[in-house]
């Protein structure tokens, strides 16, 4: 076939344009020939558009502000919380400091009060130096109480040295017999010795580098801290025969503790005769450096005063007391059987011939304590040692007086269950009412120390009871017909038909009763302490 020729596809095309051409014009035209009407439609419409977008875009405007609205007080919200979070913080901060400022504070008073404790432990430790290097003269008494040293002058010029506590600091004292305005009245004056500058003085200008120095001068010379001319350090008072030196003392174990200090097993070197012995001891070792020392060493001689006289088998007697140095030690003798109370755990059940040896035993060192006018306040079982033959002996003097009966106002820190209904009501102490802690212990020896006394009661239903006018406990089974007698008797409410201690001897140990001077006299027989120790604790006491 042949091919179309090109002229003709050509026109082909050209026609098709034109009519495409010519449709466009008819349609415009058509539109251009439509009526007003479908006009007005047409602007209705677009009014109605325009409206609703009118209407959209108010909406969505106001959305907008709402959403800003919201925005902005959330951000101010936020701004807020920011600025409440930041005050809160400065606050927090500045408590902080104040915080830190406070523990700065407490930190510096703590290092104060270190700094403190370490100048007077510095200072007790070169007293304590001072005192060890002296400790071989006769007229240094140590720590030995003010009301001590006075008892052991007698004469013009007499003079002692001991050690004591002044504005809480340690101190050296000179303590000197003089006259007090004529030569018949003799007062006791007491001088500190300063140390300052490495030199020991008594603030009149003369100073010594060490205390035996200083103390021989004014032995050759009168002191101008006396306002009696010539006086001077005449004669040095030794010290009393009870007073020990601790080289000659080995503190062992531990036994026990106590309000002052603590027990110790330990020996003691001394010379009997021409022979040196060493024998074993109880040791009483006070407390040292704490705010009551003081008060605590006044305590601790007052009982070694009052045991020094004491020579009974029944009875814990004191060897010494050794006051050279902290700490002040008092040597007593070792009770080889350990306390009742554990006595009869370890032993349990105790036969009750061996609880009737520890009643008589107990009535015989009460008896003695009453002929030496001693009330011991404190008797139970928990003050009743034993000895190495089992045999009861009384100890704890810690609260006794010496007198025949006394009074206070307040009680403190006292054993109900043991206490009289006279101490309950009037605070009144007398060797009736250590009757009445005897029958106390009557129920404990024979309930075999199993519970204290007033079982299932508490301090205050035992005071009810006490006060009942009534015996406040039942005697234990295991009593005998002879001691429940005396047992009752005990729990006489008046104290006035309450028997003494020679009342109950006679019902507990009537057998006894016609060598009652016999075992008074067996009693002196007994080794006693020396005699300067007698003479001097007589006229303490």
């Amino acid at each position: 076939r042949m091919a179309p020729s090109k002229g003709k596809s050509e026109s082909r095309v050209s026609v098709k344009r034109n009519s495409t051409k010519t449709n466009a014009k008819e349609l415009s035209k058509s539109r251009n020939l439509k009526s007003p009407m479908s006009k007005n439609m047409m602007t209705k419409e677009k009014t109605s558009l325009s409206r609703k977008s009118d209407k959209k875009t108010m909406k969505e405007s106001a959305v907008t502000v709402k959403r800003n609205k919201d925005v902005s007080g959330k951000k101010e919200k936020v701004s807020e919380n920011k600025e409440d979070e930041e005050k809160d913080s400065k606050k927090n901060k500045e408590s902080e400091k104040d915080k830190e400022k406070e523990k700065d504070k407490e930190k510096e008073k703590d290092k104060e009060k270190d700094s403190e404790k370490k100048k007077d432990s510095e200072g007790e430790e070169f007293y304590d130096m001072v005192g060890k290097s002296i400790s071989h003269q006769q007229w240094y008494h140590g720590f030995m109480p003010r009301e001590d040293c006075e008892e052991f002058m007698k004469d013009i010029g007499d003079f002692l040295l001991r050690r004591t506590t002044v504005d809480d600091k340690p101190s050296f004292i000179l303590s000197v017999l003089v006259p007090s305005g004529s030569a018949k009245v003799l007062k006791c004056t007491h001088i500190r010795i300063d140390f300052k500058n490495g030199c020991w003085s008594i603030n009149d200008g003369v100073n010594r580098a060490s205390l035996m120095a200083l103390i021989k001068y004014y032995m050759s010379k009168p002191a101008k801290y006396s306002s009696v001319p010539g006086a001077f350090l005449k004669n040095a008072v030794k010290r009393p025969d009870y007073y020990l030196v601790h080289e000659n003392i080995f503190v062992g174990n531990e036994l026990g503790r106590g309000a002052f200090g603590t027990v110790h097993c330990g020996t003691l070197k001394r010379t009997e005769g021409k022979r040196d012995e060493t024998i074993d001891v109880a040791i009483k070792k006070m407390k040292s450096g704490d705010g009551a020392a003081k008060k605590h060493l006044l305590e601790f001689f007052k009982e070694c005063r009052l045991m020094l006289r004491f020579n009974h088998p029944n009875v814990i007697r004191v060897y010494g007391v050794a006051p050279g140095n902290q700490p002040v030690l008092i040597v007593l003798e070792l009770a080889g059987g350990g306390s009742l109370k554990s006595f009869c755990k370890k032993n349990d059940p105790v036969p009750v011939f061996q609880l009737v040896n520890f009643a008589k035993d107990a009535l015989r060192g009460m008896q003695y304590l009453q002929t030496e006018k001693i009330i011991h306040r404190d008797l139970a079982a928990r003050n009743c040692l034993l000895g190495k033959n089992s045999e009861l002996k009384i100890s704890d003097f810690g609260l006794s007086h010496r007198g025949d009966s006394f009074e206070i106002d307040k009680l403190k820190s006292v054993p109900i269950k043991w206490l009289s209904p006279e101490t309950l009501t009037k605070g009144r102490f007398s060797h009736k009412t250590d009757v009445w802690s005897y029958g106390v212990l009557l129920w404990e020896i024979f309930s075999r120390c199993s519970s204290d006394p007033f079982p299932g009661m508490n301090n205050a239903e035992a005071k009810v009871a006490i006060l009942n006018k009534k015996p406040p406990m039942d005697p234990p089974s295991a009593i005998p017909n002879n001691i429940r007698d005396a047992y009752m008797q005990c729990f006489v409410f008046d104290e006035e038909k309450r028997p003494d201690f020679d009342g109950l001897w006679k019902q507990i140990l009537p057998d006894e009763e016609k060598d009652y001077r016999q075992s008074q006299y067996y009693i002196a027989k007994m080794p006693l302490p020396p005699t300067s120790i007698m003479t001097t604790t007589m006229a303490n006491l």
